[in-house]
């Protein structure tokens, strides 16, 4: 079986930007650009920086992750792996939402299409 790192690596993405693949190289612990990203965190209002450089929304961010998953094919239990070391790894500072989505449709700490968890 491959791994997380494997299924998502860059060269089976030709389409993948050079940022995209140094964001998800950081979630995954891997050296797939240089420079790398040495930390990355999600501010409250919802943009993404690394330690030196604004890298966008995280609205934009959160959706080219679910895409990039989906066309990796992953399982449900890959999802989840992803998404624990997102967690794991990125300061995420969204609030978490405790009812439904908002009216806008952004994710709120996203899940990337994991199956939904029972409280």
């Amino acid at each position: 079986m491959r791994s997380l790192a494997e299924k998502l690596h860059p060269d089976h993405f030709s389409a993948m930007s050079g940022k995209m693949a140094a964001i998800i190289g950081y979630v995954l612990g891997e050296s797939w650009t240089e420079p790398e990203i040495k930390a990355m965190s999600v501010t409250s209002d919802g943009y993404v920086t690394s330690e030196s450089e604004f890298l966008g929304e995280a609205a934009d961010l959160d959706r080219n992750i679910l895409n990039l998953l989906v066309a990796a094919d992953l399982s449900d239990e890959e999802r989840s792996e992803f998404e624990r070391l997102y967690r794991d790894r990125v300061d995420d500072w969204r609030p978490v939402l405790s009812g439904p989505a908002p009216a806008t449709g952004r994710l709120i700490r996203p899940d990337f299409g994991a199956p939904a968890a029972r409280a």
